[in-house]
């Protein structure tokens, strides 16, 4: 119903977020005593016989009860949270304009309605009315569905106090959450999909509520309920951050940014994947999917990102959903490098030629082991995207058919993005970033989509360039010299405050026009995104510029065989007892020394 305004002036909508933290106050303490009912249990070993095996059959019964209790608190904590925000917002809206139609002399009626005693501001005062009334509704529309939604979730909560109600299946059979948690597990994502969306929404909340760690990650499972089931997993991963005394660390700094809203509260936070691992993974969903998407990007990026850093991601994520009015994937649902490799290296060697290589080889292939140097990383990564880019296809073919998809693959993650079409990832078009590489797999790109465009994006001077020309650089080749790959010209960086235009160029050009939505580089991402005309690469500088310091280059050179060091000037191989030693094929990488 409708509220009139005098009533919408007594709202106390913050009344959500009280509720809401008490909903989480009391997941934490339901999960905190289930805890502590478990380490008492595991602390008396000497206790055996039919007893303790009934105990351990109850406790264990318990906890998935207790479980489920703890994911509907959370889940309320969520939603009264949103409610909150959304209400307080179109509260304010309404009040906003009704209090500017006073100010003006306007006279506004309980229900909406406006006049002024002035006939010539007839027509004003119609506009007034139609603006007000239009708020009002939004402030009932936003009312009826978080009622609705928190109402559901008060009777899935009530229907927990003697254990989980079956939910029915499609042949009209009746079976518990975790039986149909177990036959999704087992099913293709096409087979999921068809199951989950002929289940009633009530019974696929309580299949949620069940296992949200397994729904929240199940390719085939609908965006807008692994969102939902992903909720939940943050609130938990912050819930156990808390109880090993971890709650002032990075971790629970981050999941508590995941579990509210957006920076500029007008949006909630929605993940498509989470994993609260040692590095984390995740999938988060920047913008929306409706009738009127017309495009979609995934946006994999490279070495040292993780859940720990993903403010930079997120970033990234809103600049490009803002300029391209789609929504933006930040695909981190794997491990990432979190270091380049060959670190220290310019170091040891600036302690002299003879000191800094005697015993580096054992330093080199430690700053090599899972570094950026190993493709490791991409291999896990790819089948990974290749799943996720067949779920966003199908939920794109059912909200948003005519939507165009990218994906861009940033430094490592154009490694990741190259495997990934290798192993048959299908994509409308691809913008390859600064990348390391076309793919670590042998073998083409086997994209199904026989009009794929393909598009690289890398600026004269990137340290990237050097790896991209190694000759058997493991992550593939240059994708700048690919066949079928249009080169994008970067160009310039924003205007400055003075509006002067620097070229973009050397080693700050790797990443920093994702960090300048003005510079030529993004706006050309923008455009392939759109589907716009973008301008190919214009030559202003070397790729690789000519060092006048040619002896203070380093390589790391394969000759017959085996690996080497030289200065530029010859072999230093001779200065140590026999050859270094470096794990796989690391050829030609130039590194400046501070000699």
């Amino acid at each position: 119903m409708r509220p009139t305004i005098s009533e919408l002036r007594h709202w106390n909508t913050h009344r959500f977020t009280e509720a809401g933290v008490s909903a989480e106050t009391g997941a934490a303490t339901l999960d905190g005593a289930m805890d502590a009912v478990i380490r008492a249990l595991d602390a008396t070993s000497g206790w055996r016989g039919e007893s303790r095996c009934a105990a351990d059959l109850t406790v264990a019964r318990e906890r998935g009860h207790v479980n489920e209790i703890r994911n509907i608190l959370n889940q309320i904590a969520d939603q009264a949270e949103d409610a909150g925000a959304d209400l307080t917002y179109a509260r304010e809206r309404v009040l906003r304009q009704v209090d500017a139609a006073l100010a003006g002399g306007f006279v506004v009626t309980d229900l909406g309605g406006v006049a002024h005693a002035d006939t010539s501001k007839e027509a004003d005062a119609q506009k007034l009315e139609v603006a007000i009334i239009a708020a009002l509704d939004s402030v009932c529309q936003l009312d009826d569905d978080h009622g609705s939604r928190l109402g559901a979730l008060a009777d899935d909560l009530a229907a927990m106090r003697y254990g989980h109600p079956d939910v029915r299946l499609l042949d009209g059979d009746t079976v518990n959450p975790d039986e149909v948690v177990a036959m999704l597990r087992g099913m293709t994502a096409v087979q999921r999909r068809e199951l989950w969306s002929r289940m009633a929404v009530d019974d696929r909340r309580r299949v949620m509520h069940a296992d949200p760690q397994t729904i929240g990650n199940l390719d085939g499972v609908d965006f807008d309920s692994r969102a939902d089931a992903n909720e939940i997993n943050v609130r938990n991963a912050l819930i156990e951050e808390r109880q090993a005394s971890r709650a002032a660390g990075p971790r629970a700094a981050v999941l508590e940014e995941f579990s509210h809203r957006s920076p500029d509260g007008t949006a909630e936070r929605r993940f498509i994947a989470f994993d609260n691992t040692a590095d984390g993974r995740f999938v988060e969903m920047v913008g929306g999917i409706g009738s009127g998407t017309r495009n979609a990007t995934v946006y994999v990026p490279g070495t040292n990102s993780s859940m720990n850093r993903s403010a930079e991601t997120y970033r990234v994520a809103t600049d490009l959903a803002q300029r391209t009015g789609g929504p933006v994937f930040v695909y981190l649902d794997g491990d990432l490098p979190q270091k380049v490799g060959f670190e220290g290296l310019p170091d040891a060697l600036g302690r002299g030629a003879v000191a800094g290589l005697l015993g580096i080889g054992s330093g080199l292939a430690e700053s090599i082991d899972d570094s950026a140097v190993e493709t490791g990383f991409a291999r896990a990564m790819a089948p990974r995207l290749v799943g996720f880019g067949t779920a966003l296809d199908a939920e794109l073919a059912q909200y948003a058919p005519e939507a165009k998809t990218t994906f861009i693959g940033f430094s490592y993650g154009g490694s990741v993005v190259g495997s990934a079409e290798q192993l048959g990832l299908r994509a409308d078009r691809v913008v390859y970033a600064s990348s390391a590489g076309t793919g670590v797999f042998d073998g083409p790109w086997r994209n199904p989509n026989p009009d794929v465009e393909r598009y690289s994006l890398t600026a004269p001077g990137d340290p990237i360039q050097y790896v991209q020309s190694v000759p058997g650089n493991p992550h593939g080749s240059d994708p700048d010299t690919a066949a079928g790959v249009v080169r994008l010209d970067t160009g310039f960086t924003g205007p400055d405050a003075n509006g002067h235009r620097a070229l973009l160029e050397g080693a700050s050009s790797h990443g920093a026009y994702w960090h300048d939505p003005d510079s030529d580089a993004f706006r050309n991402v923008v455009r392939v995104i759109t589907g716009d005309d973008p301008t190919p690469y214009v030559e202003r500088a070397p790729d690789r510029p000519t060092d006048p310091y040619a002896e203070g280059l380093l390589h790391i050179v394969v000759e017959g065989g085996k690996q080497i060091i030289t200065d530029g000037l010859g072999p230093l191989g001779d200065l140590i007892d026999g050859d270094i030693d470096l794990p796989g094929p690391i050829p030609d990488i130039p590194l400046r020394l501070p000699w």
